[in-house]
């Protein structure tokens, strides 16, 4: 239930993953109880399909389509979970199958690759905000978020990364200088409206992106036809 509604709050079952394979990084929940956080993550992706099927409202033939194609992904995820989760609960022969492939692993450095998209999208949106990853991994921990404020600054008119302390909102390492949204002396209250403000902007876009996608795909499927 929890990979469901995280899922359908983000609007992506990646970003859901991701943060439930942190977690399970950090201890903070166990291998077990992720597995079936992402058997509801996949379900709770089949919300986003839906709302590009409605955007087709205003003629009766393409929603009726847009709907069909929707279906396909969502039965799919409803028919995996269907299937594995029973066997899960039985058997629990994913939680075996995860401990078979790290059985004989090696921690080490590895390379980390930026995908095609991500090299250029991620400068911009540092240049709004930048989560605090520390945070995440202190709260799974035990501590807690009000143990990161208020930020102080040895120069207030200069905030950079290696002069200031911070809260929910980091400074960029590479560059050294601290996005549009942080704030000198911020509190709690004053970060997580910032996060919101980025939340909604991001929400946004991705309802654009999503609206422009499917007018594209349509023009190109009405052209071909």
């Amino acid at each position: 239930m929890i990979g469901i509604l995280v899922t359908c709050l983000l609007q992506s079952s990646s970003t859901t993953t991701s943060i439930i394979v942190t977690m399970v990084g950090a201890g903070a929940i166990d291998v077990r109880l992720a597995i079936y956080m992402v058997m509801g993550s996949n379900i709770g992706t089949s919300v986003t399909n839906t709302i590009v099927a409605m955007g087709q409202m205003g003629d009766g033939d393409e929603l009726e389509r847009a709907f069909a194609g929707a279906t396909v992904h969502d039965m799919f995820n409803f028919l995996s979970v269907a299937i594995f989760f029973p066997l899960e609960v039985i058997s629990g022969f994913l939680f075996y199958l995860t401990q078979a492939c790290v059985e004989d692993a090696q921690t080490g450095e590895g390379d980390k690759r930026d995908g095609f998209v991500k090299q250029y999208i991620e400068p911009l949106g540092k240049l709004l905000i930048i989560v605090n990853k520390d945070v995440t991994k202190n709260v799974a921990q035990g501590a807690t978020c009000s143990e990161f404020y208020p930020t102080v600054c040895e120069n207030p008119d200069d905030p950079t990364y290696d002069t200031c302390t911070v809260g929910l909102i980091d400074c960029n390492k590479d560059r050294g200088d601290c996005p549009a949204l942080y704030q000198v002396g911020a509190t709690q209250t004053g970060d997580q409206t910032s996060g919101l403000v980025a939340f909604i902007v991001g929400i946004t876009i991705l309802f654009i992106c999503l609206a422009g996608s499917v007018t594209v795909l349509q023009q190109m499927l009405v052209g071909a036809s």
